[in-house]
């Protein structure tokens, strides 16, 4: 956490340089990725100019303000320089794990929809950290913020480094539950999330908020029979568990004891055949 912290300080002048041009010439290219995006009823899998948006349902019944502003915010995180971004909408979850002794459904009625955005392995460079790849996210929901603020809108940071249960490595609320519910992936047999376009994702952050959004649609899981990540992992943390969407949980697949992702292991994500290398 220290290291984290450190970084926290000394990576914002890094973040800076992703934006080679205006706010408002990338706003105004993303907006048109994006209505390129919405002239088919229903668009997922492709990849527009900077940004990958995970599935847009635009259909007669959904209300065109809150379509509007999906697709707005959509625009200006990708604007920010993310590749990936999707909606959850909490109220499908049911009663998820979290990691302190509330009632989630209480959590639900102040924040029902989850604002998740990703970065895949080598957005930032082949060597950042995940310590460097989660202070890029921070920057980015801190502009998420001033965002939903200007608008009036709550907000409440599911971050990547929080562990409110460090021995079971529990943080608030899932961010790969998050993740896949906001089509951002399908959960591996690493149980990281495997995008379709960039393969594990390496860093995942969340904003919960009440702003009324379009929720995105899980994706299916393409696993199929592939055990890499399992057969490399050089601690054999990873147990096989044949399942179609997710495990039951996450012990009868991972043991958080002896992994080393905390330590920089990236071996699942560097074996896995998703994985588009940068």
């Amino acid at each position: 956490m220290k290291k984290y912290l450190a970084s926290l300080v000394s990576f914002t002048s890094l973040t800076e340089s992703f934006k080679h041009t205006s706010l408002k010439k990338k706003t105004k290219r993303a907006n048109k990725s994006f209505e390129r995006t919405a002239r088919s009823a229903v668009v997922w899998g492709d990849y527009y100019e900077d940004c990958y948006f995970t599935k847009i349902i635009m259909n007669s019944t959904a209300d065109t303000n809150i379509i509007d502003s999906t697709k707005n915010i959509k625009s200006f995180i990708c604007s920010l320089g993310i590749d990936l971004v999707g909606i959850a909408g909490l109220s499908a979850l049911g009663n998820i794990p979290v990691g302190l002794n509330i009632n989630f459904s209480d959590l639900l009625i102040k924040y029902p929809f989850a604002i998740v955005i990703g970065a895949q392995y080598g957005k930032i460079s082949k060597r950042a950290s995940g310590d460097e790849t989660a202070v890029y996210l921070e920057k980015i929901a801190y502009d998420i913020m001033g965002y939903l603020e200007k608008k009036h809108y709550q907000y409440l940071v599911i971050h990547p480094e929080d562990e409110y249960d460090p021995d079971n490595r529990m943080g608030l609320l899932s961010l790969k539950i998050l993740a896949k519910q906001a089509s951002i992936g399908w959960q591996g047999r690493s149980l990281l999330i495997i995008s379709p376009v960039y393969g594990p994702i390496h860093r995942l952050i969340a904003i919960l908020t009440n702003m009324p959004l379009n929720p995105d649609e899980p994706i299916q899981n393409k696993c199929g029979d592939c055990v890499a990540c399992i057969d490399k992992c050089p601690k054999k943390s990873l147990t096989f568990c044949q399942f179609d969407d997710h495990p039951n949980s996450r012990e009868e697949i991972l043991d958080v004891q002896t992994c080393l992702g905390d330590d920089g292991c990236m071996v699942c994500i560097l074996k896995c055949p998703y994985l588009k290398k940068p």
